[in-house]
């Protein structure tokens, strides 16, 4: 089964046929879109669209990723004129990177340096698994500061699995924590999510770190957000899917206001309604 894989990943980067996917980072609060996050995916034989899986821990494997993430960025810088008509100009871009790849300084060099010679390097953020972080690698002492010189932004991504714990949290230097989907997911009937994501929320704004939760998918999970804490920005299938360059709209996806939406529908996103819409619907 992993060679099929194998072959099928050599395959799919062979023929060019790897793309990428939009997803927007909102402020439910004031009802805008902050950033958008640039995700992997890869066409099929038959054109579908599919999402990664297996392929990014098996492509770390092969070595490929790092042609696979330069790829991703120049996707992006590409796809530039349209990311800032959908989701504005000043909106963040996160692209992310495997932890293999964070304590490689070769790559990260090479990485931070086509990042700044886009122009407009402060603009994204690295969005890394916290094993970056706490593994005995050479991020936090030797890679970050390349990130830091460039002006980009350091993110911890799907925090909450695997590797975390809020005392290893305190250690980390980060300017954005990720909070995984699986303490989000039905979060409004989960006491015992919701004091962890209390915890993790209290310990992250002390640390001087913005805090986004994934996963958002119901009326019912962002109302609790909305009421419970003091966290602002979230991603998720409420707002929004990923979505491929041509499914995105065409003017701005949110400014602010309710009455403004995409010309014409995006697959199979929504737009960012206004807080006294969200409110209808949560109730």
């Amino acid at each position: 089964d992993r060679m099929k894989i194998e072959q099928r990943l050599r395959l799919v980067v062979r023929d060019q046929r790897l793309c990428c996917a939009y997803q927007p980072k909102v402020d439910f609060r004031s009802d805008t879109v902050t950033g958008v996050e640039v995700l992997l995916r890869w066409r099929d034989e038959d054109g579908n669209v599919n999402a990664p899986g297996d392929f990014v821990n098996l492509a770390v494997d092969l070595g490929l990723m790092d042609e696979i993430t330069h790829f991703v960025l120049g996707e992006t810088v590409a796809a530039i004129d349209h990311i800032d008509a959908a989701f504005g100009p000043e909106a963040s871009i996160s692209i992310n990177v495997a932890a293999r790849q964070a304590n490689n300084p070769g790559f990260m060099r090479s990485l931070a340096e086509a990042i700044e010679s886009t122009g407009f390097p402060k603009r994204f953020t690295l969005e890394l698994t916290e094993e970056a972080f706490i593994s005995k690698g050479r991020f936090q002492s030797e890679i970050l500061p390349l990130v830091r010189e460039i002006g980009a932004r350091v993110s911890i991504d799907d925090f909450g699995v695997g590797y975390s714990s809020l005392g290893e949290l305190a250690d980390i230097t980060a300017d954005e924590i990720k909070v995984d989907r699986s303490f989000i997911t039905g979060i409004h009937r989960r006491p015992r999510s919701q004091s962890v994501l209390k915890a993790i929320e209290s310990l992250s704004y002390a640390l001087g770190m913005s805090v986004v939760v994934e996963g958002v998918e119901t009326a019912e999970e962002l109302a609790y957000l909305q009421a419970a804490t003091r966290i602002r920005l979230a991603q998720g299938y409420y707002f929004a899917k990923p979505m491929l360059l041509d499914e995105l709209p065409l003017r701005r996806f949110s400014e602010g206001r309710g009455d403004v939406a995409p010309i014409r529908e995006v697959g199979n996103a929504r737009p960012v309604a206004s807080r006294a819409v969200l409110q209808n619907r949560a109730s």
